[in-house]
């Protein structure tokens, strides 16, 4: 299981437009470095034995159950992930596993088999890159501009494990700062409590 130290907050239209003019480079900021900038498609199916969050939660459910399948322009691929999730000063931590899967709709076939129903599904346009302050250029982090279910937001996230979580939190803070976005109205809800499943 690898660990991963997430920030997710909601952004205006302004924010967006405005963040999206940085990272496809049509506006130049100094403070950050951009690698890897990819548009990706993702449609995420999760499955679970409860009807509600509350029965999830009560009887020990893993946090994630879920198939995704992302379109990043040269082909799709759908992947398999199990999560679990714990939330720390309203900073969220995963543990995960994910497995590429060949045929999604065995997998479907195999949870409407096993009583599993399709809890929600989440569509997610994104724009994707790598992200260094100059200033830190050891420290990068992957980045997501979003439009989840319409609902624009930044997630940005370190996989690695070769730093204390304080200083991935603050790292992860900084960046979001020279963004022009205010760490501290980060959204630790789960989408589906977002997007109110």
């Amino acid at each position: 299981m690898s660990r991963e130290i997430e920030l997710k907050v909601p952004l205006t239209c302004e924010q967006f437009d405005q963040i999206e003019k940085i990272l496809t480079q049509k506006e130049q900021l100094s403070s950050i470095r951009i690698r890897g900038l990819s548009h990706i498609l993702k449609s995420d199916e999760y499955f679970s034995r409860y009807h509600t969050h509350e029965e999830r939660i009560k009887n020990n459910e893993l946090r994630v159950i879920r198939l995704r399948t992302e379109n990043d322009g040269k082909g799709e691929k759908s992947f398999f992930c199990i999560k679990r999730k714990t939330i720390e000063n309203d900073v969220e931590f995963n543990s995960e596993k994910e497995t590429f899967v060949e045929d999604a709709d065995v997998l479907r076939d195999f949870f409407e088999a096993s009583g599993f129903i399709k809890w929600f599904e989440k569509k997610k346009d994104s724009i994707s890159v790598y992200v260094t302050l100059s200033e830190k250029p050891d420290f990068e982090a992957h980045l997501e501009l979003e439009k989840v279910n319409s609902l624009p937001y930044v997630e940005i996230e370190y996989t690695k494990e070769d730093l204390p979580a304080d200083q991935v939190r603050a790292g992860l803070e900084q960046i979001l700062l020279a963004l022009g976005v205010d760490p501290k109205k980060r959204d630790s809800r789960s989408w589906a409590e977002i997007l109110e499943c």
